[in-house]
């Protein structure tokens, strides 16, 4: 069998995402944000409706927060302001074990400014 990698990266503004992909199972993540510059203790909803194939979605806020999800959305406040960088995981093993670089598995990211 031949495994045959692709690694995709996208890098675009706030609001966006950074997308990596990797051919097995052809796994993509990407998500965005519903506010370009949030405020300080409002409530941001990310979605990830447009990755394909995850079974479950680990979402690092950046402040200390993680949470692990089997929707594509989830919300999170930020409780002071500043910038964050937001990193959405897979966390399916399997498909971890057959991405570069060492299983680091399927990673999208954007960075994010909260407003006080």
């Amino acid at each position: 069998m031949k495994l045959t990698f692709r690694v995709l990266s996208i890098a675009l503004l706030a609001g966006s995402f950074l997308l990596s992909s990797c051919d097995t199972n052809e796994v993509r993540l990407c998500f965005k944000a519903d506010k370009q510059y949030p405020k300080a203790m409002e409530r941001v909803t990310f979605s990830a409706a447009c990755s394909e194939n995850i079974d479950l979605y680990h979402w690092n806020f950046g402040d200390g927060i993680d949470t692990i999800t089997k929707g594509s959305s989830v919300e999170h406040v930020f409780v002071q302001d500043g910038y964050y960088t937001v990193t959405l995981h897979n966390t399916d093993a399997s498909i971890a074990d057959h991405c570069p670089p060492g299983g680091a598995g399927v990673v999208a990211s954007t960075s994010i400014e909260v407003m006080p």
